[in-house]
Formats: structure tokens, sequence, C-alpha cells
């Protein structure tokens, strides 16, 4: 998506831990980095918050997987974001607690250089 690496540097910046939470099927983790684009860096990532449901043997929008990233965090559900695509997934995060927040789908998630625009879902 246009700007995410600027998004990334600037959570980086503030010192804000970021995740990652995603439904990869039965990809291993090394099946899964290969497919992603070069410039991608695993390592912006705090490595305790990165939840593969192949690793997980669980999958969003299970509420499980949300009560490990609180866990993992350790913090209170309120204090985490969790930005995604799906309405389904945005949804079942807030019932767990978090602050559950629905990007825009690309071409829309750039528009007039904002990156990824934020819609509240309810």
């Amino acid at each position: 998506v246009p700007g995410a690496q600027a998004v990334l540097a600037t959570l980086a910046a503030h010192s804000i831990r970021i995740g990652i939470i995603s439904n990869t099927g039965d990809l291993t983790r090394d099946q899964l980095l290969a497919m992603l684009p070069p410039d991608f860096d695993l390592a912006r990532f705090d490595s305790d918050l990165v939840l593969l449901s192949s690793e997980l043997d669980v999958e969003k929008p299970d509420p499980q997987i949300f009560a490990l990233a609180v866990q993992r965090a350790q913090t209170a559900a309120h204090a985490i974001a969790f930005c995604t695509e799906s309405l389904v997934d945005a949804v079942a995060a807030q019932r767990a607690g978090l602050l559950g927040l629905r990007l825009a789908s690309p071409p829309h998630s750039d528009i007039a250089g904002v990156p990824a625009l934020l819609t509240f879902s309810a």
C-alpha cells in the first residue's frame, strides 16, 4: 500500500509497538515471507506480537487470537488498535475489547496523500 513504509517508520520513531495478526492457512513463516514484497521488513514488528494462524492453530475472527494478542502485548485491550480491511475482523476485535479500525481497501487507501484512510466500524 502506498505510504505504508512511511507510516511504519513514523510509528517506530514514536516507539509504538506494532504487530501482525494474519490468517496464513498452512503456510510456514518462511513461505509467507517469500511471498511478500522485497521491501517488507518483519523486523519492524514486535516479534511477540506477530501472530500467524498457521503457527497458532487459531485464526481471525476467533476471539482467542485477539485475547492472545492482548496477553502478549501485556497491556489493556482498549489500549490496542487493530487495523484491518475486514469489517468482520474489526467487529471481532471490538468485541474482544480492542479498538477495531477498518481501513479503506486500495486504491482508496492513499487518497490525497493520506495513507490508509481509517473508518470506524460500528
